[in-house]
């Protein structure tokens, strides 16, 4: 039996929001800083929301992407004596900034982190980390809605904190911010989202609730991602996707992901495959792996990509084909380069989460058939 996790998230969520009208209430007067990278640091982000607040305290701008967590003390340490962070960028910010509001509330102590992230102790109740204000500019990740955040080893391992206290505390979706992101980002964010989505939906923890945010924003990428590639400035197309990021983040924020992302980390730590490239390849060869264990989860899908429940695993290929993930794939790395993995694309607490068990040869073997198939169709 498996006990189905409640759903629940505290943030206040301004969708559709304008960020100047938005950010100054929120703010509410309080001291602040602004976390976020070298990009939007340049956009003087600082300023433009001064002007509807206070000047900030500081800027904290070198946050690289996929934060490692041996920069976590330095990138800490610049945060002053603040009563709230906002935090601009994409989901490497927004993950960065809860290690690094965790760490300063934890005093900078990095074994206690250290064990958090290599063996899931539970991080003290004591701990009081400053509320971050999470001001998405990508549509991927949902980590403006998610208690979560992925950090990296020196060793490209990936590790993830985890604690209630690091949900943000407000979540602004404006989408204008989103139309910097070229065509190649915001279909890999995209993606990302349609991972979250499948996954929560083939996962043990499923609830009726996750379901239906699932399919929601499973439905939203599928029609508007063409749109947005067609039209890079296509704002209603933005909205939509920034909507779906969040929802599939909703999503899996309840059941956690599962064995496409398993699969996925050492695609992105050791051969620099983007995140939603990376999640997203095997959703196909998943499907079909998961089909012959459940068949009754994946007609939940159907409907939001308009095909047959049993041509589900065959409509995702030809899709992640045609928008070039596979050519994609191809640039970064080879066959017999994904043969070299051996048995460690698993992951097992996020494995652990698929419909159907799979070992670490699975997991390959499914990773090399989905390689094969995206890159010669």
């Amino acid at each position: 039996m498996v006990l189905r996790p409640p759903f629940r998230c505290p943030t206040a969520v301004f969708a559709d929001a304008a960020l100047d009208e938005v950010i100054g209430p929120a703010i509410a007067d309080r001291a602040w800083a602004l976390i976020t990278s070298r990009s939007w640091a340049d956009r003087k982000f600082d300023e433009r929301i001064a002007a509807v607040s206070r000047p900030p305290a500081t800027v904290i701008s070198n946050v690289d992407p996929n934060p490692m967590v041996s920069r976590m003390p330095t990138l800490s340490a610049a945060i002053p004596d603040i009563d709230v962070v906002v935090a601009l960028g994409g989901g490497s910010v927004l993950d960065a900034s809860k290690g690094m509001v965790a760490l300063k509330a934890l005093g900078g102590d990095m074994g206690r982190l250290d064990d958090h992230l290599s063996d899931g102790a539970a991080l003290p109740g004591s701990m009081s980390p400053i509320p971050i204000i999470a001001v998405p500019t990508t549509a991927g990740t949902g980590s403006e809605v998610t208690p979560w955040g992925t950090l990296w080893g020196d060793d490209g391992t990936k590790l993830s904190i985890n604690d209630p206290r690091l949900y943000p505390s407000h979540a602004i979706l404006d989408p204008t911010l989103t139309l910097t992101m070229p065509a190649e980002l915001t279909m890999s964010t995209a993606l990302d989202a349609v991972s979250h989505s499948l996954e929560a939906i083939w996962n043990r923890r499923h609830t009726v609730f996750s379901d239906g945010l699932a399919v929601q924003a499973i439905e939203q990428v599928y029609q508007f991602l063409p749109c947005a590639l067609a039209r890079l400035d296509d704002l209603a197309a933005r909205r939509a996707l920034q909507t779906a990021a969040l929802t599939a983040g909703l999503a899996m924020g309840t059941t956690q992901t599962a064995l496409a992302h398993s699969i996925s980390y050492p695609f992105t730590a050791r051969f620099g495959v983007a995140h939603g490239i990376a999640c997203s390849f095997t959703l196909a060869e998943i499907a079909r792996y998961n089909q012959e264990e459940d068949a009754g989860r994946l007609p939940l899908v159907s409907g939001a990509l308009k095909c047959a429940p049993d041509a589900i695993p065959e409509t995702l290929e030809r899709w992640l084909i045609d928008l070039g993930v596979g050519k994609i794939m191809a640039r970064h790395l080879s066959v017999d380069d994904i043969d070299g993995f051996g048995d460690s694309l698993i992951t097992p607490a996020r494995a652990a989460n698929n419909l159907r068990h799979a070992d670490g040869e699975t997991a390959r073997q499914i990773a090399r058939r989905a390689f094969e198939r995206l890159t010669t169709g």
